[in-house]
């Protein structure tokens, strides 16, 4: 990889301090109206956005965390949350932990839901789904279904997860699609088109509850493809791709060249970014330089990268892994919210 195109585009799109919600002041009170303020101004920053993130459960934390801000004007960096009207829960970027977080998931989440031909296995996976979509006030369509414990980077969890947030306070359109790299390509159970039309289009019912399955993949379609034929049909103002951990081969020249040109193609209708996200890492696991990619091709054709890697290990400074990650992967909630905080400022807020 050529190291100074990396450097002048990680440079490109991290030019700011990222203290925005860290105001210090003497007086808690104080502090506490302006950081209010601050997420106030991070949400303003939302609107008219169009903001496609395609990725594993890492950029879903990424989407998770914008689109709370988008519904609530503040970011979700405690590990209990509220949501609703005045309701407390478990955060949805604690995942793993989510059950064992000491404030409860509430009853409807809880609660059994039979529907003929949905595959309704009941448990943490389907109860974080549901109680994740439930966080979002009806204003997220999620497509989503997940089994069995991590056992390794095998397509053997029937796992999908296609969320789509709007907000047509705001005329925010905020999305996360599932790509594990070379394991499983963006697919679905359901047509997703209608709600991504700049005029979405409601759907009157998904087949299965969230957090269920219909027993097979309505859509399933290569990354390039994917850019090409749906995201650019979403008329997107930022699009972020990441493969995290996950596996892909980047001696596949071929394969990059294409999708460095689909992820032009798929905001050239709109005039919008494309970046590549690269991946947070902890100091005493074995690292890997990221992104592992090749980034001379999308670079030439315009792409940026999104150092999240960087503002991480700057946000980190001398504290522990275990201060800052949950577990080999996965940000605490509070890192999260300052990297989530980071991608508002530099990149949406200009």
């Amino acid at each position: 990889m050529c190291c100074a195109v990396l450097n002048v585009l990680i440079l490109s799109v991290f030019p700011l301090s990222a203290d925005g919600l860290v105001v210090k002041n003497s007086s808690h009170s104080q502090k506490q109206t302006q950081d209010e303020k601050s997420a106030k101004w991070l949400q303003a920053c939302l609107a008219h956005k169009r903001i496609v993130f395609i990725g594993p459960s890492t950029s879903k934390f990424e989407y998770l965390s914008l689109a709370y801000l988008a519904e609530y004007g503040r970011l979700p960096s405690e590990e209990v949350i509220s949501f609703g009207q005045g309701q407390w829960g478990p955060n949805p970027l604690n995942e793993l932990g989510f059950k064992h977080n000491p404030a409860p998931p509430p009853w409807e989440v809880i609660a059994p839901i039979t529907k003929p031909g949905c595959t309704a296995l009941g448990g943490d996976w389907e109860t974080y789904m549901r109680y994740s979509n439930l966080v979002f006030n009806g204003h997220e369509v999620c497509d989503c279904y997940k089994f069995g414990k991590w056992a390794g980077a095998y397509d053997m969890y029937n796992s999908t997860e296609n969320r789509i947030y709007t907000n047509p306070n705001t005329n925010t359109m905020i999305s996360f699609f599932q790509w594990f790299g070379d394991i499983v390509p963006p697919r679905g159970t359901f047509d997703i088109s209608p709600l991504l039309s700049p005029s979405p289009v409601a759907l009157h019912q998904q087949q299965c509850p969230v957090g269920q399955f219909p027993g097979k993949w309505a859509w399933s379609l290569p990354l390039a493809h994917f850019l090409r034929h749906v995201v650019r049909y979403a008329k997107p103002t930022h699009v972020v791709v990441s493969s995290s951990f996950w596996p892909i081969h980047p001696e596949n020249k071929q394969l990059w060249e294409d999708v460095a040109a689909a992820g032009v193609e798929s905001v050239m209708d709109s005039g919008g970014k494309v970046m590549w996200r690269s991946t947070p890492q902890r100091v005493g696991f074995p690292a890997y330089p990221t992104p592992r990619v090749d980034m001379t091709p999308f670079a030439n054709k315009g792409w940026s990268v999104f150092p999240a890697q960087q503002i991480v290990a700057q946000f980190q400074g001398a504290q522990s892994d275990d201060a800052i990650f949950y577990d080999f992967a996965h940000i605490r909630a509070h890192t999260q919210c300052h990297l989530t905080q980071t991608f508002v400022q530099t990149q949406l807020c200009v």
